[in-house]
């Protein structure tokens, strides 16, 4: 099914290869589901709630702990997911992404950025951007803050997928820091570009 939704980004055979990446994912579950059907081979996901709705589903979780954790679980022989519950412990979140192939946060950013940066992987915020090893390092820049609604959250994810396919298949480049896009529902084509100001820039 994956070579029908990438038919024209690359052939057959760098699609197939999709499932030979890892991303590891902290706190978007909706993000998380997009990447598996789009054919990533493992995903590592790291949450700390589940909704109760969810925990009505899974007779195993129980009603007083929904708020308290949150477990995925895989979801076809297809796609290796892992699934963590946040640690207290940054050295046990360092091993918990340790070698994957991308490092995408949309809680704990700056914790995410700092194990990127160590582990020498390319890291993707809540925004779409994605800061590579060699480039501009996230704590360089002034981060925007952004308010999210349903609607333009699911964009955002949406977006960022693409991206991650733009990475893993080499079909056209990625945006990369310092440029950036956030959602925008009320411009055309719902994005709006954006320039991420190095800090020392404040000192000029």
């Amino acid at each position: 099914m994956r070579n029908i939704y990438w038919f024209g980004m690359a052939d057959e055979e760098k699609i197939d290869y999709l499932k030979k990446f890892s991303v590891g994912i902290i706190g978007s579950r909706l993000l998380m589901e997009l990447l598996w059907r789009s054919g990533i081979g493992c995903i590592r996901y790291i949450g700390d709630f589940i909704t109760p709705v969810d925990a009505r589903l899974d007779s195993s979780i129980k009603p007083l702990e929904a708020n308290s954790y949150d477990i995925v679980h895989p979801m076809s022989h297809d796609t290796c997911i892992v699934s963590y519950l946040y640690p207290d412990d940054y050295s046990e979140l360092r091993k918990q992404l340790k070698g994957v192939d991308l490092i995408i946060a949309h809680k704990y950013i700056q914790e995410g950025a700092k194990v990127a940066e160590e582990l020498g992987a390319p890291f993707m915020p809540d925004i779409i951007t994605t800061f590579l090893p060699d480039g501009f390092s996230f704590e360089e820049v002034e981060y925007p803050d952004v308010d999210y609604n349903p609607v333009s959250y699911a964009f955002n994810c949406s977006f960022q997928a693409g991206e991650v396919m733009r990475i893993f298949t080499g079909y056209h480049k990625p945006v990369l820091a310092p440029e950036a896009y956030v959602i925008d529902i009320k411009a055309q084509n719902y994005l709006k570009k954006v320039e991420l100001k190095l800090k020392t820039d404040q000192n000029d």
